[in-house]
């Protein structure tokens, strides 16, 4: 994420995020998706990167409680929270992100769910009760943090006892070396998978999709690479450190202690 000067990761973060709600509020996702490597060659349409996407939530979310209170960090623009809804039983959701158009179109899209809560909030200062959830999870978000220890610390709070965060996001090769050591001695790693393959396979099968997300904020011509990066299009700087092993995607569980 590039910053103007003076700017906090948080702040920039926000911006970038509010600015591409405003220019496409239609788009339900922006995270990368997960695709087998042994799925066809041919490109995705458009219904089936929201598939990939929505694949990603399964991948991540593989043994979520069932009804739980489940606290969702980094909830985007709802497209997830509603799949999470309608496909396990959730007795209450809570979703929380630093864009106010993201909650703006969270709550648009579901605000007449009366399992479902959403507020704007920085990851570093969970605005809810100690020990109030049964599961957290936050996908493809957490590299984004400004602090990632204090919010592990903030999860760490907010869960019961056992309680469970599910953790899918993009790390730095070397960043997960010794991935019990992010755990802040609140939480201990249950799992740990490297999902990189899967996740390259989305991002390589949805080329025109991507470039077609980009063309949509008609941002001035020299945001582009920015932006090509950003969305995970091939030939973005993110996927490209992908393929040469720069970049992995990783999901964790970790429980509370």
């Amino acid at each position: 994420m590039r910053r103007m000067e003076g700017d906090s990761i948080t702040a920039a973060t926000q911006r970038v995020y509010d600015a591409i709600a405003r220019r496409n509020p239609s788009l339900a996702f922006l995270n990368y998706g997960y695709d087998e490597p042994s799925a066809p060659p041919e490109e995705m349409d458009e219904a089936e990167v929201f598939a990939a996407s929505q694949r990603l939530y399964d991948a991540v979310l593989h043994g979520l409680p069932h009804d739980a209170t489940v606290l969702e960090v980094g909830c985007g623009r709802g497209a997830g929270a509603a799949f999470v809804l309608a496909t396990r039983p959730i007795r209450t959701y809570v979703g929380l992100d630093l864009s106010p158009e993201h909650v703006r179109l969270c709550r648009s899209r579901l605000g007449s769910d009366p399992k479902a809560h959403f507020a704007i909030a920085d990851a570093r200062r969970l605005p809810v009760r100690s020990a109030s959830f049964d599961a957290a999870y936050s996908i493809e978000a957490a590299q984004h943090f400004e602090d990632r220890p204090q919010f592990y610390g903030e999860v760490a709070r907010v869960l019961r006892p056992a309680g469970r965060l599910f953790l899918g996001s993009i790390w730095r090769t070397g960043e997960l070396e010794a991935p019990d050591t992010i755990t802040g001695g609140r939480l201990r790693l249950v799992s740990h998978e490297d999902i990189t393959p899967q996740v390259v396979r989305s991002l390589a099968r949805s080329s025109v999709v991507r470039r077609r997300i980009v063309e949509s904020l008609a941002l001035p011509d020299h945001l582009t690479p920015v932006l090509m990066s950003f969305v995970g299009a091939p030939g973005g700087e993110n996927y490209e450190a992908f393929v040469s092993g720069r970049l992995l995607y990783h999901r964790l569980v970790l429980e509370r202690m």
